[in-house]
Order: structure tokens, then C-alpha cells, then sequence
């Protein structure tokens, strides 16, 4: 990072989970200039459409502008590539998930320092800053709740007080562009550009041919900054670093998600499908190798607009060790990169694929699911898994720490490059990615801050 004069010029890449996060926090330093770029459309919290702020994200996530519309991910080997819906826009994919907020248990994070030497990562060092973010939580009201979510609460005692979500007192989803940038938006330090695609990084020459001096867009503007934050996400931001040329190995490898098996359910009534399709999660433990809470069974209400009696309980495994990759297929900024899972290429992820469909199994079996739901036909044959593999939208691992960033998330090798967001994350934690990201974040802004202040204070 190198300050002019007294002030220091930031471009923040993706306006998501983490890019948000960074953006505001910067602009709170009078002589920080924060300019946020987002692929996609910008506009203030009040103007967001009403799927976006409503109950139902599969409404949020049918959007055409609010996600990469091209997007394909390869799940399985021997599988074809499928859509991988990932948020497009301001709030990025926190505009358009679940909503839920979890952040993982202790061990996960005490393994990212310990296994992975993510030295001031551990549990303790994190716990607080869950506490610290600017998102509103709540969980959902009884009267919101569907037949399938009371129906697991019933079969599994870990779901029957349902779990936090990211919306206000009223229902109203709380994305991080309404948390923190819409806050941050009087500020003359920050300015939004959206609709604009970032090519990618712009490095200086001779000497200077490691440090990042700006970034260039899709349409050839160029945008000079001291400091470059790519927060693009798990799949876009090694896309950046590898169209920018940047040599550090292991960009894109180590692509992570939770593999999960969904099960069909017809329902006996159809469903509102502007209600809220998930109010509770069910936790439960393989106890393999002593592990506790690695199984997720969660709800949905419905899944598609077109088929209101369809619900369905997806099967989760939240440990995953098998490892794919982010590559790029062209440098066109227009292209999508290509992203294979490589899943259920780690036997030991079968294991507990296993473990998690046959707790699924026992729930569906519980009476206050066969009195409202019949299960439709499925195939658990190793085969028949493959097939039906689903992912939890929960990409993460392709700029690790201790790899490709630091462990105050500084690209290894290069001067003036800071990655943030799921991307950075050793191993994905047994938990939904949202709140863990603006952790993460948190953190980062915090430090960034510091070094600012301090510069302020030298010169």
C-alpha cells in the first residue's frame, strides 16, 4: 500500500459478502478514497425489487440480472456441467441466498491455524468479530413456518427453534448493501460503480512490475489505486488474478463446497411460493474421527416456481475433502471461467454422504413428515449419487491463506494486492459461507484501518 500525499486510493473489486464489507469500512477513513466496482447492476436499499427484499430466495435468485446467467459448474466426474448460481450485483450473493447465518463451530477455525498455519485465525482470535458485524439477525417467527420446516423440527430436536437469519425485525432480507453500504453511500470517500466488469489488475513496470497500480475494466478504463481488494468471490476472483497475470501458484486450486443429496417431496397441499422456504436447519454428527456437527439437513418449502407441490430436504455433508479447481477457458473478461468441483473425489467424502442420507432417512420416516409429504423415488447407488449430487452454493478455497494470501490476506509475491472473500478460506467451515465471508472481512477492514492510520500518523 503507498499513500499520496496524505490520502490513499482503494479499488475494491465485487460488491458481495466481503467487497461491501471492505468498501464501508474503508470510507470511514477521511483520507481513504474507496472506489467499490461491481460486475453487476448498483442501486440503494429502498429501490431493491421486492424478491430481493421479500421471504423467498429462490424468487431473489430467478432474478436475471442478480446472477451470472452463464455460469456452469462440473459437480461430479462423468456429470455434465449445471448452472452454479452465484449473485450478481450489489449485495452480491447475499442479495440472493438463504439468509441463514451460522458461523461454524470452534474447530473449525482452530484447525485454520493449527493444520494450516493460519497463525490469529483460530477460534478465540475470531469469536468476537461474529459479534461485531453491521448484519441484522433474526430468526423466523412460528407463524412463518411451513409444513416442512415444522415437520423436521419435529423428527430432529437440533431444528425446533429454528435458525438466524439475515433479516430484519419486519422479514425484510438484510444484505450487506443494505448493512453496510447503503450507511456508507453519503460519504464523499466512496463511490459505487456498477455494470462494470473488472478485467483485471493493473501492475506497475520495471521495478515496480510486482506492484498493483490500478485495474482495468472490460471497456479499457482504467482506475489507478494505491491498493487493489479483489472480493469477487470464490470463482471470479482467481479469474482476476489469473487474467492479471499474477504467478502465484496455486490460484484457482482448492475449489471447495458441501456435496448434498436432495431428496423430492411431494406435498399434500402446494405452497405459497412467495413464503419463506427455510426457517430451520437440523445439525447432526457423523462422530467420525470424533466430529461433531458435520451433517446439515435442511428444509425447503419449495424449489420450483413452475411445481408449488414440489419441496425438498437436501442431505449435507459439511466437511468436504475433496478439491476442484477454477481455470480460465479465455482471457475475454466476458468469459466465464471454468469451474469443476471435482466432488466425491475423496472417498472419504462418500463416507459421509452416507452418514447424512441415512439421518435423512430416518427423519423423513418420522410421522409428522409422512403426514404431510411423500418422498418421491430415489436412487442412493453410488450411480445414483453421482447423478443427483447437488452443492450448497458455498464455493470457497481458491485464494487460500498460507497459499496464495497471507494470513492477513496479502497476495504472496506481489505489493499493493489484498483478496477477501470465501476465496482466502483454507478449508470451508461446517457452516453457510455468508456470515463466516463478512467475518472474514471484518477482520481485514480492521487491520487495513490500522496500517492506514498509522501511515496518516508518519507522514
Amino acid at each position: 500500500m503507498e499513500a499520496r500525499g496524505h490520502s490513499t486510493r482503494v479499488v475494491v473489486v465485487g460488491a458481495g459478502s466481503a467487497g461491501a464489507v471492505i468498501a464501508a469500512r474503508l470510507s470511514e477513513c477521511a483520507d481513504v478514497f474507496v472506489t467499490l466496482v461491481e460486475a453487476g447492476p448498483d442501486h440503494r436499499a429502498a429501490d431493491v425489487p421486492p424478491e430481493i427484499s421479500g421471504a423467498s430466495f429462490n424468487a431473489a435468485k430467478d432474478l436475471p440480472d442478480f446472477h451470472w446467467p452463464t455460469l456452469l459448474a462440473t459437480r461430479v466426474q462423468g456429470r455434465a456441467p449445471r448452472l452454479y448460481v452465484r449473485g450478481r450485483g450489489v449485495g452480491g450473493s447475499s442479495a440472493i441466498n438463504a439468509m441463514v447465518a451460522l458461523p461454524g463451530q470452534p474447530a473449525d477455525y482452530d484447525a485454520w491455524e493449527r493444520v494450516h498455519g493460519c497463525h490469529g485465525w483460530s477460534w478465540r482470535d475470531v469469536e468476537p468479530w461474529f459479534s461485531r458485524t453491521a448484519l441484522t439477525l433474526h430468526r423466523a417467527p412460528a407463524h412463518e413456518w411451513g409444513v416442512v420446516n415444522r415437520a423436521l423440527a419435529d423428527a430432529v430436536p437440533s431444528a425446533e427453534n429454528g435458525v438466524w437469519l439475515t433479516r430484519d425485525s419486519t422479514g425484510r432480507r438484510v444484505s450487506v448493501n443494505d448493512a453496510y453500504l447503503e450507511p456508507a453511500r453519503a460519504r464523499p470517500q466512496l463511490t459505487v460503480l456498477g455494470d462494470s466488469v473488472v478485467d483485471r489488475i493493473v501492475f506497475g513496470a520495471g521495478r515496480d512490475a510486482r506492484r498493483a497500480i490500478g485495474v482495468r475494466l472490460a471497456d479499457g478504463r482504467e482506475l489507478d489505486a494505491d491498493l487493489v481488494v479483489v472480493s469477487a468471490g470464490a470463482i471470479h476472483s482467481p479469474a482476476i488474478l489469473l487474467r492479471s497475470g499474477v504467478d502465484t501458484p496455486g490460484i484457482g486450486d482448492g475449489l471447495q463446497d458441501h456435496p448434498s443429496f436432495p431428496f423430492a417431496l411431494v406435498r399434500r397441499e402446494p405452497a405459497d411460493l412467495t413464503s419463506l422456504p427455510i426457517a430451520t436447519i437440523a445439525t447432526l454428527s457423523s462422530n467420525i474421527d470424533g466430529h461433531v456437527d458435520d451433517l446439515q439437513l435442511l428444509p425447503m418449502e419449495h424449489a420450483v416456481a413452475a411445481m408449488p407441490q414440489l419441496a425438498l430436504l437436501l442431505a449435507a455433508a459439511m466437511r468436504s475433502w475433496s478439491r476442484g479447481t477454477v481455470r480460465l477457458d479465455s482471457n475475454d473478461p466476458g468469459a466465464d471461467p471454468v469451474v469443476d468441483f471435482d466432488m466425491l473425489s475423496d472417498e472419504r467424502d462418500w463416507i459421509l454422504l452416507d452418514a447424512v442420507i441415512d439421518a435423512a432417512e430416518l427423519a423423513l420416516d418420522h410421522v409428522s413428515f409422512r403426514s404431510v409429504v411423500d418422498v418421491a423415488p430415489y436412487d442412493r447407488s453410488p450411480d445414483g449419487m453421482r447423478a443427483a449430487l447437488a452443492d450448497y452454493v458455498h464455493a470457497a478455497g481458491t485464494c487460500a491463506m498460507g497459499t496464495v494470501v497471507d494470513t492477513w490476506c496479502r497476495l504472496i509475491g506481489h505489493e499493493g494486492v489484498v483478496v477477501c472473500d470465501a476465496s482466502v478460506m483454507p478449508v470451508v467451515p461446517t457452516a453457510n459461507t455468508h456470515l463466516p465471508t463478512v467475518m472474514i472481512a471484518e477482520r481485514i477492514a480492521a487491520h487495513l484501518q490500522a496500517q492506514l492510520a498509522q501511515r496518516t500518523r508518519d507522514a
